[in-house]
Order: C-alpha cells, then sequence, then structure tokens
C-alpha cells in the first residue's frame, strides 16, 4: 500500500509536499555538509518561507532525521521490485545475496551522493548525540534492508548452497558482510579519488571484486 503523501501549508496558504523540502535538503547536505547547512538554506532552495519550514519541524534534528528517513525510503523504492521477481524469489539463498551485492555495486555507480550523505548523517548523529527514540523510523528503513538479507542468508543455510558453519552466527554474519561492504563503498564515495593511485582504480570494480571475495567465503 503506498504511503499518502505528507504535506505542509506555505505561507501562502497552498499545500506543499514535505517531499519538496526534504529533497532539497538531501541535495544542500550532500553538497555542502549537513553542520553548515541552515534551516534558511533549505527555506530558499525548497522556494518557501523560513517560517514554514521551521513550522514544520521543531529543530535542525529532527529535519536532518527525517531527511535521512526520506533518503533511504527512496532508494529502497528502487530496490524493492528487484527482489519480488520470480528470478529473484526462485533462486537459491547464494544466488539472492549475489543479485544483492549487484544491486549495491548499481547503488555505488549511480548514488555517491546517498553513500556520502548516510556517512554525514552518521557522523552528524554521534556528534550531536541524537538519541535513539528520534531514530525510530530512520532505523525501520535499515531494518527493512536487513530483512532482505538476512531471509537470503537463512535460505541459503537451508537449501545448501551457503556452508552450515554460517548457520549460528546469526545476525553477526549480516552485520559483517553488511559493514564490511557498505564501508568500502562509502569510502571509496568519499575519498576514491583522493590520490592519483586512487583514479587508476574503478571503485565499482572494486565493489564488485569485493562481493566476489566475500561470496566465495560463504560457500
Amino acid at each position: 500500500m503506498e504511503e499518502t503523501e505528507e504535506l505542509l501549508e506555505d505561507e501562502n496558504g497552498k499545500s506543499v509536499p514535505v517531499a519538496r523540502v526534504l529533497d532539497s535538503a538531501y541535495t544542500l547536505f550532500t553538497s555542502r555538509g549537513i553542520e553548515s547547512v541552515t534551516m534558511e538554506d533549505i527555506a530558499q532552495k525548497a522556494k518557501i518561507a523560513p517560517a514554514v519550514i521551521n513550522r514544520y519541524f521543531d529543530t535542525k534534528d529532527s529535519l536532518v532525521i527525517k531527511t535521512a528517513t526520506h533518503a533511504w525510503a527512496t532508494q529502497m523504492e528502487a530496490v524493492l521490485p528487484n527482489i519480488v521477481k520470480p528470478k529473484y524469489t526462485n533462486s537459491t539463498g547464494y544466488v539472492q545475496l549475489e543479485q544483492i551485492f549487484i544491486l549495491f555495486v548499481k547503488l555505488y555507480e549511480k548514488h555517491q551522493e546517498f553513500l556520502r550523505f548516510i556517512y554525514l548523517f552518521d557522523a552528524y548523529a554521534v556528534k550531536e548525540k541524537i538519541q535513539k527514540d528520534q531514530m525510530t523510523n530512520y532505523e525501520s528503513k535499515i531494518l527493512l534492508v536487513k530483512e532482505i538479507i538476512s531471509v537470503a542468508i537463512q535460505k541459503g543455510i537451508e537449501d545448501g548452497s551457503i556452508n552450515q558453519k554460517y548457520a549460528k552466527c546469526g545476525d553477526s554474519l549480516y552485520f559483517t558482510l553488511i559493514h564490511t561492504f557498505f564501508s568500502t563503498a562509502q569510502k571509496l564515495a568519499l575519498s576514491g579519488k583522493m590520490l592519483d593511485m586512487d583514479s587508476q582504480m574503478n571503485g565499482a570494480r572494486q565493489l564488485t571484486l569485493l562481493s566476489e571475495i566475500l561470496l566465495e567465503g560463504l560457500k
């Protein structure tokens, strides 16, 4: 079921999609960093009065968290259609994981700004000491990713395509795989071409190679 579009009322009494504000915030955060962007900057980018944003978002933290939640939801909307196709659902757990890694490589190729933003958001949340209860909706989006990968892992263990020795690893296997891959993808997105020697290596190729190494270890 599609979610009802959230709206806010601008200074002229017209309805404005909250997504417009969040997309504007996302663009500014990814290009300039979170700390340097003000609510006024976002209002100007979204072409609404600052008072409208301040009325809807009581603090900058709440706007930042909402933007991060929106960013994850947007990415998941693009991913979910791929994991309900028969080609995916009828595959072994191992092959499903393989397909998930391919989607992550495509994410790196097409949406490096998302990887940069999540890195900046994590750093901001730690620095500003954002409380766990403020992150509930954000975490729910990440848990959806966790569920997809965990289901593939469990299926692989049950169908024999993933080594039985990992059956007792529980969530440790998920976190090891995702942290290793996602952290590398973020590193490449943030500073993959900082040095001359970095520019000699293709980031997507490095991630593909990493996924092959991780998957090979699961057999």
